[in-house]
């Protein structure tokens, strides 16, 4: 699928990561590779999320060829989901807005992991009253220990806040650092596994499985997985999305996706039909 010929400069949007070229037009967000394949993880993980039955909405991902700057670029496009008058609050703008710029100390000076998940989740809840918040934030971390998405930093959590002031929740989106992709840092000379080892879970630099296991122990499960379905994923979805990449890296790509599926798989009750 091919967008039209973007010659604007795109929009170098900050995270954690670095600066990653985004834009909107015509109501459809347009999002390049970066550190490498980000795209295939937004898509591949939008998908398996889009067959489960979620409590919260999630946002849908397709795999895109652009022109930008007369180069042919890798990436994947969403729908807007803004609706006019609604912005996008992020934790990090919540906390400091109404617990002051030192929130960091704030949660730094809690004893334990269980009581900096509690008090991201009932504050806020207090500033927003959305009160599943706390459902909200372990189906986020859920969905980031299943994937070993380890960008969920305090800007990729949100609320939505409409034109008079109240708030709802945020469809669930921004995976792309999932399944291994930054390939700077993920490099594919090292094992998978490996890899996966070393990764920790934001936004506390937690153990993946603590931080899963300590939500959950806090509000309950929430992501309820059908192995077949990512068994077909594996099968046939993620070699469409790895033909978009030069074929030197398909194989490797296939491989380390794989590799978190299969790794992660056990952490959750799977349904196997």
């Amino acid at each position: 699928m091919s967008a039209p010929a973007k010659t604007a400069k795109a929009i170098a949007v900050t995270s954690s990561k670095g600066n990653q070229e985004k834009w909107c037009e015509n109501g459809i967000w347009y999002k390049l590779d970066l550190f490498g394949y980000e795209a295939l993880a937004e898509v591949f993980c939008s998908y398996l999320l889009s067959k489960w039955e979620i409590p919260f909405p999630t946002v849908s991902y397709h795999m895109q060829t652009m022109t930008v700057d007369g180069r042919i670029r890798t990436g994947c496009s969403s729908a807007d989901f803004l609706a006019p008058g609604h912005s996008v609050i992020t934790a990090a703008q919540l906390l400091r807005r109404y617990v002051g710029s030192d929130y960091r100390a704030v949660i730094a000076s809690l004893p334990s992991d269980k009581q900096r998940i509690y008090w991201l989740a009932e504050t806020v809840t207090h500033i927003t009253g959305l009160t599943d918040f706390g459902s909200y934030l372990t189906l986020l971390f859920e969905i980031d220990t299943l994937f070993a998405n380890d960008d969920r930093h305090l800007n990729n959590i949100a609320v939505l806040q409409t034109a008079d002031g109240r708030f709802d929740y945020c469809p669930i989106f921004d995976l792309g650092a999932s399944v291994l992709s930054n390939t700077q840092v993920c490099r594919y000379d090292i094992a998978p596994r490996a890899l996966l080892s070393s990764l920790r879970a934001a936004p506390f630099s937690m153990n993946f499985t603590r931080m899963l296991h300590t939500a959950q122990s806090l509000y309950g499960a929430h992501l309820h997985i059908c192995r077949a379905d990512v068994d077909a994923a594996l099968q046939t979805l993620l070699p469409e999305l790895a033909a978009y990449y030069p074929a030197r890296d398909r194989g490797d790509i296939c491989d380390r996706v794989s590799c978190v599926m299969k790794t992660r798989l056990p952490l959750f009750c799977t349904e196997n039909v």
